[in-house]
């Protein structure tokens, strides 16, 4: 079908197309390894034979291409999938998230029952001197923690598909049944929800069962309120621990990407990206020959640029921002190359305006413009980093030539140099660009076009979209959007982790409160006789909800000093995702101890606020 639909391009067999992807089945009794092994000396014989027609014909690129070559067979069963290679890692650091909020909800859950089962020591006293065992007891509180567990797994599966609605539609910005992505609660997802609801029960339910393994029977009969070992004391304070440690992993970790989105959506692209449209434009599948192709995509420029509210239009078959390479090796005229240099050029075909639709700044000579026919002599625009590379200077590089290895007929004058501009991704730095007309390509084939408005892009599609209509309405305008939702678009990734990880940073701080005022409260409500006797004996109410918060932020300050090395250790693993921030990033960090230490704050506050407000005479008459 590749002849009927582009006629005009024999993929088949043209060598330097990657376009074809292939899949087999072993035959009977061959091992995926036997078949990697056969294969391969077909595969390097193939590469033998291609070599001598390639462009480079260094040592190093004969390295590269036959020596250093290997086919590796896999498995087919998963299919073939462009972007599972772009979304496993950052799936992989939001699972690690996943698993790290799940642990805080356990120590959170734990700490909370621990406190609770502090107010229930004189009932299972009663239930031990009534002859109850350790068994029982265990079993009962375990019967409780699986029932929290069970409620809470329901509750969770219940939003699960709204919330995997939401993920898959901001990871794919579209409709989840327009993606690649599986979005299906199937039987993996519900026994990895039944195996972690178990375990998480019986975690959270240990706590309080370890409390009352070795009942003191006596001292708990005699009691009113809960008892204060210090075993039990220690382990309320460890929780309290670890919820500011998570917490404060999860804010550390949700700063980093944040700051990392912010600088990816205010990184310099070299380029005005504001009120700039762009969309895709195949004239050979409407029909189209070889011929005809330029002709028309320069009446729809025409067309374009008439309408009302189009500052500028341009085009070219090198989609910027787009994760889009086109690049190559070229022969400078006066340079000579160092041995075995690689040095690879970006090499777009552009319209006569496209640069100033852009608005690239030009450094010295001159832009494209309507006199650069097909007809006329072969002209080229480099930008700063091609000229400094080659030429030393800009302006050395003006009226040298220029062309690519091995086709007679690409040799093209340089009439300008404009400035670096980022190309592939904003997170790429600029790479030596060599422009040449469209009209002048060797075979000129779809172009993107791009559309400078003087009012919002999306106001300006459906006049576009007319436009194109009235030359052709077979002409289709496909893949209609703005650059800034292409620049969100190419950062999708990120956007996605940031997102998450300020949702879970979010949760955890919650969580976090919740656990400590529970705890808090507890405890301070544990003090009510040391509390009344320090008024009595005349202590104000601010120093006590000072000795009472003092406490705490002490407590608070001995986690932040020992997960601050952790956060480092583990931000130091993502520093691939981060851009323009370091994993130690003083601020972010900084931004994440305040915060976990104002929630501590709050959470102690409270408590100690209430236990100040005690009448000393009723709290010594009560005990």
């Amino acid at each position: 079908m590749q002849g009927v639909i582009e006629p005009e391009w024999s993929y088949l067999n043209d060598r330097r197309a990657y376009w074809i992807n292939l899949a087999g089945r072993l035959r009977d009794g061959v091992t995926q390894a036997q078949a990697e092994a056969s294969l391969n000396a077909l595969f390097l014989s193939l590469r033998k034979a291609e070599f001598p027609q390639l462009d480079d014909q260094s040592d190093r690129a004969r390295k590269r291409y036959i020596d250093s070559a290997h086919l590796n067979v896999e498995a087919g069963a998963k299919g073939f999938s462009p972007v599972r290679g772009d979304v496993e890692r950052p799936l992989t650091i939001v699972m690690a998230m996943v698993l790290l909020v799940v642990a805080m909800a356990i120590v959170n859950v734990a700490s909370l029952l621990l406190v609770r089962a502090a107010t229930r020591v004189r009932e299972f006293s009663v239930r031990y001197s009534l002859g109850a065992t350790n068994g029982q007891i265990l079993r009962q509180l375990l019967a409780e923690g699986m029932l929290v567990g069970l409620g809470g797994a329901v509750l969770g599966l219940l939003l699960a598909p709204r919330a995997l609605h939401f993920l898959i539609q901001w990871m794919a910005g579209r409709s989840p049944d327009e993606t690649v992505f599986s979005a299906t609660l199937d039987w993996r997802v519900l026994g990895l929800t039944a195996v972690a609801t178990v375990v998480a029960s019986l975690l959270f339910s240990l706590a309080p069962a370890v409390q009352f393994w070795n009942p003191r029977l006596m001292d708990a009969l005699k009691q009113q309120t809960g008892t204060g070992m210090g075993s039990s004391v220690r382990f309320r304070r460890t929780c309290v621990a670890l919820q500011i440690g998570f917490s404060l992993l999860l804010m550390i970790g949700a700063g980093l990407f944040v700051r990392t989105i912010q600088n990816l959506r205010s990184v310099d692209a070299g380029f005005a990206t504001e009120r700039l449209l762009s969309f895709d434009l195949a004239p050979q599948m409407a029909g189209y020959g070889q011929t005809a192709i330029v002709p028309v995509e320069q009446r729809v420029l025409d067309a374009i640029a008439a309408l009302p509210g189009v500052k500028a239009v341009g085009a070219t078959n090198d989609r910027d921002l787009a994760n889009d390479n086109r690049a190559g090796d070229v022969v400078v005229s006066g340079y000579t190359p160092k041995p075995d240099e690689e040095f690879d050029v970006e090499l777009p075909w552009v319209s006569d305006g496209y640069l100033q639709t852009l608005g690239v700044p030009l450094i010295a000579g001159r832009y494209f413009n309507t006199s650069d026919t097909a007809t006329a002599t072969k002209v080229a625009v480099v930008n700063e980093s091609f000229a400094r590379h080659f030429f030393a200077s800009p302006n050395a590089a003006l009226g040298r030539h220029v062309s690519r290895p091995r086709r007679p007929g690409t040799d093209a004058t340089i009439v300008g140099v404009v400035r670096d501009v980022k190309h592939t991704t904003v997170r790429d730095p600029a790479t030596a660009m060599c422009y040449v007309p469209f009209v002048q390509a060797e075979k000129p084939n779809a172009l993107t076009f791009y559309v400078h408005t003087w009012q919002a892009p999306d106001a300006a599609t459906n006049g576009v979209r007319t436009a194109i209509a009235n030359i052709n309405p077979k002409l289709v305008m496909d893949n209609a959007g703005t650059m800034t939702q292409q620049i969100d678009d190419s950062i999708q990734n990120e956007r996605t982790i940031a997102l998450l990880a300020t949702a879970f940073g979010v949760l955890a701080a919650v969580l976090a409160g919740i656990g400590l005022y529970g705890i808090l409260a507890y405890t301070t409500a544990q003090r009510t006789r040391e509390i009344g006797i320090r008024m009595a004996l005349g202590a104000q109410r601010g120093s006590l909800i000072g000795l009472i918060v003092r406490e705490v932020l002490i407590l608070a300050g001995s986690s932040v000093a020992v997960t601050v090395p952790l956060a480092m250790l583990a931000s130091r693993a993502l520093r691939s995702e981060l851009f323009g921030i370091t994993f130690a990033d003083p601020g972010v960090y900084a931004g994440g101890i305040m915060l976990i230490g104002l929630v501590a704050l709050l959470a102690a506050f409270i408590p100690a606020r209430r236990a100040a407000s005690v009448n000393p005479v009723q709290a010594l008459r009560a005990e």
